[in-house]
């Protein structure tokens, strides 16, 4: 049985993905997002096993998802960016934000807005399940505390 959530999930992810291949590249996001729609690249994630590393590719992503997020990201990134610099604390490290930290909270922010009906911890929750598929450190613990903190903003 296919989990019904899985092509959101899947959708979030690719959203993170092209998020951190634009800061990477430096391409129009014009171009990022059309190399993510066409699937020239994003899609897959790096699977770990016994020592080994293999590409899998993601299920069906919810393109209307994907796309909502990743307009919202561009059309507002300074703000997001802005957002995200004024949840950090002082307990927060900052050395630990790397692109790919940085692409999930930038996507996560803007889940907020994107998806305004939906509840804060679902959002919450699938971002800092996205940050554990790329880290097992503290990171996890900071975007789920960055989160909260903009959750509690913007939504009271």
């Amino acid at each position: 049985m296919t989990n019904s959530k899985q092509p959101l999930t899947n959708a979030r992810l690719m959203a993170v993905q092209a998020v951190y291949a634009k800061a990477q590249s430096g391409e129009s996001w014009d171009k990022v997002i059309s190399r993510f729609l066409l699937g020239e690249v994003g899609g897959e994630v790096i699977s770990e096993e016994a020592e080994s590393e293999n590409y899998v590719t993601l299920p069906e992503a919810d393109q209307g998802l994907f796309a909502h997020l990743i307009q919202y990201v561009r059309d507002n990134e300074k703000q997001l960016n802005e957002m995200v610099e004024g949840a950090f604390s002082e307990k927060i490290q900052r050395d630990k934000v790397d692109l790919t930290l940085r692409a999930i909270l930038l996507v996560g922010a803007a889940e907020f807005f994107v998806n305004d009906k939906l509840d804060a911890p679902i959002i919450i929750n699938e971002y800092t399940d996205i940050t554990r598929s790329f880290y097992d450190g503290p990171q996890v613990k900071i975007v789920n505390a960055i989160l909260d903190k903009m959750s509690k903003v913007l939504r009271g």
